[in-house]
Parts: C-alpha cells; structure tokens; sequence
C-alpha cells in the first residue's frame, strides 16, 4: 500500500527510470558494491513502501526498490493481469539496468512476483525473502482488495488502511488519503481491477496446490507479521522445508514499517550469509521465530 512521503534525502539516494517493454520502470536506488537487492512492493503499492528499509539495506550493497507495472511510476499497462507476467518484466528491468543477479526481497503481491521471477530466471535471483507473501495457496481478503482500489471516501479509505496494521499508527490517516486519491484515478483503478480479478479471485479461499519448493535451488526465507489481517499466518506445509520462519509480534501486513529494525536486521543478517553461497537453502530449523520489535 502507498506511502505518504519520500525516502530521506541521502546523498547516495538515486531516483530513476529504466525503459521497459516500451513503456516506464521507475525505481529508487540506494548504495553501492556486493550482490544487489531488489525490493518488490505489495498490491496498489509503490517503491516508497521500503523507506524505512533502503538505507539501513544498502550498508553492504546497492539496494533497489522499483514500480511494479500498474503501480507508482511505472508503466499503467498492467498487460493480461497475470502476476506471473511481471516476472519477465523484470528480467527485462534487470537487464537494462546491467543487473546480472540480484537477492530479493518480496512483499505480498510483490512475493508472488518474487517467487515467479526465481522459477523463470533462478541464475538471476541470488536469494528469496518472502515477506507477508502472496502466493502460497492461503486464504487471503479479497473484499479487502476490492474495497481498497476504490474507497467511496476518505473515511473508508482511512478504514482500509487500519486492517493493514496491527494497532493505531500515526501513518493510517495518510494512508487513508492517498488510498482514496488512487481510487480516484481511473486508468489506475482498472488496471488494479484487473490484477484482482485475473490473479486473486479465484484463488482467495486458499487450497491451491502447495507450492514446489523443489524448483527453487536459491536459498529463501519467510517473514510474516503476527497480527496480518490480510494474509493470516501459514501453516508449515505451505512453507518452505527448513527455510528460516520469522514472525513478527505486534505487525500486521505491514511488518517492514511497523517493525522496520528487526525485520531490516533479518534482512540484512540473511542476504550477507547467503552471499557467496553455491545454492540450497539457507542453513536454519524450520520454526517459528517470534520476535518482537
């Protein structure tokens, strides 16, 4: 979901657009050297959701944080709808900006696409960290997403927001607002639509089938809020086996703003022991890790 203001002004912060299949790919790039990060946003999000994780993610590398299509300021064209198709965009994105392999870090939506771009292009993604993700084969609220493309107001935008987190913030009333604006926004809400209907709808009562870790050889972890009202908790058949497992006390879907120190430090802490790793999974229990913030 949108976020009100920009990443603090550090000199090193690169605001950019790449060309991507004829049209926009706007992205935020932060830092410098090691094997990059890229960040990928939630539905009717924009880049500006990872502010609270940029700088602190790019002490060791370059952190990248980009539009996905129909989002922020990329292109509107949201093409058949699919999520999986925002995968060879990508490629097409990390090409342009001469990107030959990348960790990332995906959110919700941004989870799925994470997960498509490691099954088509593994040599690409050097590892997976699934963040409150999408894409698992779990119930999620589809009346959630149907109602936060197109508040009737801003009271129900406000309204939207609150479900995103696990208490008060003082980030709802702004969320709110831009929700309700982005609503506003008819090119931007059908192609919203679109995603809902072609890549969710049938599939918001959970019970697909379970996702074939086996056709990922790059190490993954997963982090979820405790409190997520919009994608609850999976159960362990739904996880990868023996992958890290964090959960996040007091954050709802929203872990890396409302615990952005711990969920940035198990960020860090598992992209710098995955680098220079030949493959496989990241050496870890599979359990429930709470932590927190």
């Amino acid at each position: 979901m949108p976020v009100s203001r920009p990443v603090s002004e550090g000199s090193r912060l690169r605001a950019g657009v790449a060309t991507v299949a004829g049209g926009p790919a706007a992205y935020l790039s932060v830092g410098s050297g090691g094997v990059p990060v890229l960040l990928l946003h939630g539905f009717a999000g924009d880049r500006l959701t990872w502010q609270f994780n940029l700088s602190a993610l790019s002490s060791r590398r370059r952190a990248i944080a980009v539009d996905l299509p129909g989002h922020g300021g990329s292109t509107p064209d949201v093409g058949s709808g699919q999520v999986a198709d925002f995968a060879p965009w990508l490629v097409e994105f990390l090409d342009g900006l001469e990107l030959p392999q990348v960790h990332v870090v995906g959110h919700s939506m941004g989870g799925y696409v994470a997960r498509e771009l490691a099954g088509l292009a593994p040599d690409r993604v050097a590892s997976l960290t699934l963040l409150s993700s999408a894409g698992l084969g779990t119930p999620f609220d589809l009346g959630f997403l149907r109602r936060a493309i197109a508040p009737a107001d801003v009271a129900e935008g406000r309204a939207c927001a609150e479900r995103l987190f696990a208490g008060p913030s003082p980030l709802i009333p702004r969320f709110g607002e831009v929700l309700y604006a982005q609503g506003a926004d008819p090119v931007r809400r059908a192609g919203l639509g679109r995603i809902i209907e072609l890549s969710f709808a049938a599939h918001a009562d959970g019970g697909g089938p379970p996702v074939d870790w086996s056709a990922y050889p790059m190490p993954v972890q997963v982090l979820w809020g405790r409190e997520d009202r919009i994608i609850p908790l999976p159960p362990p058949d739904r996880l990868p086996p023996s992958a890290p497992f964090r959960v996040f006390d007091n954050a709802g879907h929203l872990p890396h703003i409302e615990a952005a120190s711990p969920v940035t430090a198990a960020i860090r802490a598992f992209l710098d022991g995955c680098d220079g790793c030949e493959g496989g999974r990241a050496s870890s229990s599979h359990s429930v890790e709470p932590t927190r913030p």
